[in-house]
């Protein structure tokens, strides 16, 4: 971030100097809302939400040598060397402050926006770029309206690209994002089923993902998944260039001849002899990777650099992540779950070879509102006609999954269920063998984390005690 006077800071978030004598050409050069992460000259934000209150650490943000803080309420401490700016949101401010960031930016920017896969995405688009240009992505799922901006504030803004993720959960957030982040390039991956509870139905999510037309310069790109023609129908609006992507050869780039391996992913670019890897899993890794690649192009990237870049890409951890346990692969996508994802979660186990059984281990899929039992079902019922031969169930709704299997004849004595996590990963190691392929996938809430760390352990400690016999 290009170093900011008080002044500017406080003409970007339309805020009131509370100081009698602010400091004339005093500057911040970072932005902060942890005062855990507080570096000297740095500008607190002090976010106030229904647990946790930054106004509460003015006083330890000072002593780490913050020299200003945006405030929506009126201090009621006395520090003479931190200058308070007020504001009537906080997090309002900060959002119109990273735009003001933003704007003096010359990288190009690039929102990625869907219901599934963006995380991947966002490493694929930083892969193919990043062998011939410099830039940074937003670390983890930095995606809300306090992630977008904490991505944006610490960018080089004179860099080749920034990489933003921009997720949301009820209507009108992406379209936040999108207008502060005015992304040159826009990425929609997809629409699937989720966070139903704010967004209403499958329509809804389209029109919501759709939005980051919104901020998107008229004069970019918008790639876009094309297999999807009620979302071509909802980005029409768009008046600038538009690249479609995905498996339909009516696309601009699709994906022919996909093959899944327990190594990654391999495919033929529009029915050419151009063959495509990407050493991660599933699929679906296909579509993301074709996204990435539009984006490159649009950089000015040779294709074939793109295609050598994109073989030695990298995946976000847990999703889909292939790891070696003692005896066990361990699939492991525990980090979060709709119905779409959990689908090409279970299709990618049922793909993949293996010496010994096949074992999906699946939690509930949290905020599908009024849906969320006949998703549940749903995903019962795909489990019952993949190859699979041990079912694990964890979590209240995941109740429904275990019914609907056993109702299209999946056998019974093969389905176990767990009200938590806590009771699966007690149980889950002592059902599994040596040569199992076992699959992790669930809501974050689930945290079936747990469940790979008592496997690690277990097995670890069988280890142990075989070598010392």
């Amino acid at each position: 971030m290009k170093p900011l006077t008080l002044q500017q800071v406080r003409q970007a978030v339309g805020g009131r100097a509370l100081s009698q004598h602010p400091a004339a050409g005093m500057t911040v050069s970072a932005v902060c809302t942890d005062t855990r992460m507080l570096e000297p000259g740095s500008l607190f934000v002090a976010i106030k939400g229904e647990i946790f209150d930054g106004h509460k650490f003015l006083s330890e943000a000072a002593g780490k040598g913050a020299v200003a803080a945006i405030v929506q309420d009126v201090p009621d401490v006395n520090l003479p060397n931190l200058h308070f700016i007020l504001v009537p949101d906080t997090r309002a401010a900060m959002g119109k402050l990273a735009t003001y960031a933003r704007q003096r930016m010359t990288c190009k920017v690039i929102g990625v926006a869907g219901s599934n896969g963006k995380t991947s995405t966002k490493h694929l688009i930083d892969s193919a770029l990043s062998s011939k240009l410099r830039g940074t992505i937003s670390p983890k799922s930095f995606n809300n309206d306090i992630g977008v901006p904490l991505t944006i504030f610490p960018a080089d803004p004179n860099q080749d690209y920034l990489v933003l993720e921009m997720g949301t959960n009820h209507h009108g957030e992406i379209k936040v994002l999108t207008e502060m982040a005015l992304p040159d390039i826009a990425v929609i991956t997809n629409i699937g089923a989720e966070h139903l509870e704010g967004l209403d139905d499958l329509m809804g999510v389209r029109r919501e993902e759709a939005s980051v037309v919104r901020g998107l310069n008229p004069k970019g790109l918008l790639v876009v998944n094309g297999d999807d023609a009620e979302l071509l129908d909802a980005v029409a609006e768009y008046p600038g260039k538009r690249v479609t992507f995905g498996f339909n050869e009516t696309n601009d780039l699709f994906a022919g001849n996909v093959e899944c391996t327990s190594t990654g992913t391999r495919f033929r670019l529009n029915n050419s002899r151009r063959e495509v890897f990407v050493p991660m899993l599933g699929r679906h890794t296909a579509a993301n990777a074709l996204a990435a690649l539009a984006v490159a192009r649009r950089l000015g990237l040779d294709e074939a650099d793109i295609i050598a870049s994109l073989a030695e890409a990298r995946g976000p951890e847990m999703r889909l992540q292939m790891q070696k346990t003692d005896g066990i692969d361990l699939l492991n996508d525990a980090y979060n779950a709709n119905p779409n994802s959990m689908r090409a979660a279970l299709d990618t186990l049922g793909a993949l070879p293996t010496l010994g059984r096949r074992v999906a281990v699946v939690g509930d899929m949290r905020e599908l509102g009024k849906a969320s039992d006949r998703y549940h079902r749903e995903i019962g019922e795909h489990m019952a006609a993949c190859p699979i031969d041990l079912i694990v169930c964890v979590g209240t709704q995941s109740s429904l999954t275990v019914e609907a299997a056993r109702l299209k004849g999946y056998p019974s004595e093969r389905i176990h269920h767990y009200p938590d996590s806590v009771a699966a990963a007690r149980a889950v190691p002592n059902l599994l063998r040596t040569g199992d392929l076992v699959l992790l996938k669930a809501s974050r809430g689930i945290r079936l984390e747990l469940v790979a760390q008592a496997l690690a352990e277990s097995r670890q400690s069988a280890s142990f005690r075989k070598a010392a016999s």
